[in-house]
């Protein structure tokens, strides 16, 4: 497929496409832009001519629109988008004429999965998914991880209920960049049991970027990013805001959110603010027959934003503190060999089956806080010039069941191990205005991290990190094409601080990476229902420092790993075709991509557990192999009448490892999801009322080399969700009701990407 992939890219790109219009009467030109009021681009939004049936646009994932054959004279335009409320502008036309619409927000109107949605001075030709609206309301409560998994193409890898992380196309961890609220997150996140220190409370809208792009956000997002973002702070007078409830059986869970914010006028005119809250509590979960001991979970986190618009400048200051604490299963921990192939081979643990919000070791306790300056300016000519700085510490510590030899009760009470990551970043960027059917941006970025590692028993070393890049990124659309480059260079410095365990001396350690990103690609916009993307990119990674130095017992994962102070850094070239079709009644998106990655770093199991005194447990080597991943994302919406709605999404995955000639493991299982929705009529006060049923189909994983793991592959599952709900208004604000069942017909599976199936 990736021959094929990369064929059709050349031809799509380099084959002359040319319409030479006959009229010369009317050729002029009117190129404009669709943004929101928080300034970011309106993606499908359809400008129509009023005096000129046959002339009209529709934006791209830009927010830009191009009409050609225009004649000269008093024009009346008129822009929809789904979600906002219509705009007109009167303009005269001599020659060419560049107009700019700002849309409202339509709150009569609850948004879906819209795609392709994204920022100006993102890349748009690889392929994008937004998350708000009634699905990101459904996933309120719901980890990062699993609320992702809503959308087409995502999976999430899990270490027990509580803990979980995002995956894209088959990659996770140091391979997918979080952006949290415009800040690149640092933490502690390799490993499957480090799930991301972010409360998703706090976005009203996820969008996800599938594919390299590195060239605008930096080195390492190989598999793509992952945007959360916030509303815009007000522009209008007044207070404002929301607040969430969400309950749930399993677990006996129960979260809280709310937020309030607000602007002022006369003399404090553009000066606005925001604070914001999230507590969350669970204690055991379960499954069909049994509770799972000691998988509680505890979260408090906070923010608080302030911002002031003045003319084209725009100041904001944001602050949030995450803290959670985190049980491990007990059922983990296991004392000798024959008890962990017992443990493998058991349908279930046989610890303790009760519920309680009781949370003993092992546990871990993660504080993270967040310190973000943003400051932009607006020129006349519709140029952006954007600086953000950021702080950010990050805590994170284990708390294993197995004590140390003291006595001393302070002793006991400490973590196993301690890692504190503090991280400073800086990132300028210039967003270039549209001209002539040119625009595009360019930028630069500089971090620096240090690491400080405090345990009873050694994991990872001390570092320094130092990061430095710069990128251009160019786009120039006509008539029904976009193209789009970019490219970008990367530097990174690491020192690391070890000791002598023969010595007990300390002695240090260098390393140098460095290397280009670049991309390429182009859109189609066939009509205003198809749009078609191809983009091929070029991505690189540095080995984590888990990857090259750790070495022990990772307790949260329960497991033994050793790293590769050898291991060079990946390399990736990704290409991705995407067709979109958004008609009346019928919408398709399909997206196939091919990701050829050198160097690919993985934990590869040992399959001969290693026996210590605090236990036996698998252990796993990090190695690197050439590998090909690529598969099939799809997304199909059919309104079967007007008020019933079906549903359909695949994701699926492939992966071979080249160099071993066989298939990849940790890939995630082929999975297929079909649903109905029946939105009912509103009914005196019930507005928005629906019902939906959708059934998850997740079959085995097979291709998996045999003797490759410890235990083989879960069976398939089938699960059946079911939704309710509705909104309603009081005193003039809107309440929305949402009731969902997850495995309506309780089934007992395990999946494959969870760490502790083996137990």
């Amino acid at each position: 497929m990736g021959r094929f992939i990369t064929t059709a890219m050349l031809l799509f790109i380099f084959i002359p496409c040319a319409t030479i219009s006959k009229a010369q009467v009317c050729n002029n030109i009117i190129i404009g832009t669709v943004l929101d009021a928080g300034r970011h681009p309106v993606a499908g939004a359809i400008i129509q001519v009023d005096s000129m049936a046959s002339l009209g646009a529709v934006t791209d994932t830009a927010g830009a629109f191009s009409i050609s054959n225009v004649c000269k004279g008093h024009l009346l335009l008129i822009c929809n988008a789904t979600g906002y409320k219509h705009a007109i502008a009167h303009i005269d036309v001599t020659n060419n004429t560049h107009v700019a619409f700002t849309l409202t927000n339509d709150n009569n109107q609850l948004q879906e999965v819209v795609v392709n949605g994204v920022r100006l001075q993102d890349l748009h030709t690889v392929t994008q998914t937004e998350l708000k609206g009634l699905q990101l309301l459904q996933a309120r409560g719901s980890s990062l991880g699993e609320a992702l998994k809503e959308m087409p193409g995502m999976n999430s890898i899990q270490t027990g209920p509580s803990l979980s992380k995002p995956v894209i196309h088959g990659l996770h961890s140091n391979r997918v960049l979080l952006l949290n609220n415009g800040v690149r997150q640092e933490g502690q996140q390799w490993g499957s049991e480090h799930a991301p220190e972010i409360d998703p409370f706090v976005a009203n809208r996820i969008t996800v970027v599938k594919g390299a792009a590195s060239v605008r956000y930096g080195s390492d997002a190989i598999a793509g990013v992952v945007l959360l973002d916030p509303d815009p702070l007000p522009a209008q007078k007044g207070l404002s805001g929301d607040a969430y409830l969400v309950g749930a059986t399993n677990g006996q869970m129960g979260a809280a959110s709310a937020s309030v914010q607000g602007a002022f006028d006369k003399k404090l005119t553009g000066l606005a603010w925001r604070l914001q809250g999230t507590f969350k509590k669970a204690g055991n979960f379960s499954t069909p027959g049994y509770y799972l001991k000691n998988t509680g979970l505890e979260e408090s986190d906070g923010s608080a934003a302030i911002g002031y618009r003045w003319r084209g400048l725009d100041i904001t200051s944001y602050f949030s503190i995450f803290y959670t604490k985190n049980g491990i299963f007990d059922g983990a921990h296991v004392g000798n060999l024959t008890d962990l192939y017992a443990a493998f081979n058991r349908d279930k643990p046989i610890t303790a089956s009760v519920f309680s919000y009781d949370i003993n070791r092992s546990y871990q306790n993660v504080y993270h806080d967040l310190f973000k300056t943003n400051a932009s300016y607006h020129f006349a000519n519709e140029g952006k010039l954007e600086v953000n700085f950021a702080r950010q510490k990050d805590l994170r510590e284990e708390y294993d069941i197995d004590l140390p030899f003291s006595t001393d009760p302070d002793v006991l009470k400490k973590p196993q191990v301690s890692f504190q990551l503090i991280t400073h970043s800086i990132d300028l960027a210039y967003i270039e205005p549209t001209h002539n059917g040119f625009s595009g941006s360019i930028g630069a970025s500089g971090n620096t991290q240090g690491n400080v590692f405090k345990g009873i028993r050694y994991l990872i070393p001390n570092f320094r990190n130092y990061s430095g890049g710069a990128f251009a990124i160019e786009r120039y659309s006509f008539k029904k094409f976009t193209f789009e480059a970019g490219i970008r260079y990367d530097y990174r410095w690491l020192k690391v601080y070890q000791l002598n365990s023969n010595t007990l001396q300390t002695y240090n350690s260098a390393y140098n990476y460095e290397n280009f990103t670049a991309s390429i690609g182009a859109i189609y916009r066939a009509s205003d229902k198809l749009s078609i993307n191809l983009n091929t990119g070029t991505a690189w990674r540095a080995p984590s420092i888990n990857e090259l130095f750790i070495h022990g017992v990772h307790f949260s994962d329960a497991s033994y790993q050793n790293g590769d102070s050898t291991l060079r850094s990946e390399r990736s070239l990704n290409t991705s075709l995407s067709v979109n079709y958004q008609g009346k009644k019928l919408r398709v998106v399909v997206d196939l991509y091919d990701n050829n990655i050198s160097n690919y770093i993985y934990e590869k199991p040992q399959l001969q557990p290693v026996t210590l005194i605090s236990g036996t447990y698998p252990a796993f080597q990090f190695t690197q192999d050439n590998v090909n991943i690529s598969g099939l994302d799809a997304l199909l919406q059919y309104d079967i009448v007007s008020y019933l709605t079906f549903q359909s999404k695949a994701t699926i995955v492939r992966g071979y490892n080249l160099t071993q000639h066989a298939d990849l493991i940790y890939m995630p299982a082929d999975r297929f999801e079909n649903g109905i929705t029946y939105n009912m009529h509103n009914y005196r006060k019930i507005e928005e009322p629906y019902i939906s049923l959708e059934d998850v189909a997740v079959l085995k994983q097979t291709r998996v080399p045999a003797n490759s793991d410890y235990v083989a592959p879960p069976a398939g599952y089938n699960l059946i969700n079911m939704s309710v709900g509705c909104a309603f208004p009081v005193r003039g604000k809107k309440v929305h009701i949402d009731f969902s069942v997850k495995n309506l017909a309780n089934v007992a599976y395990r999946d494959y990407l969870n760490h502790f199936r083996y137990y």
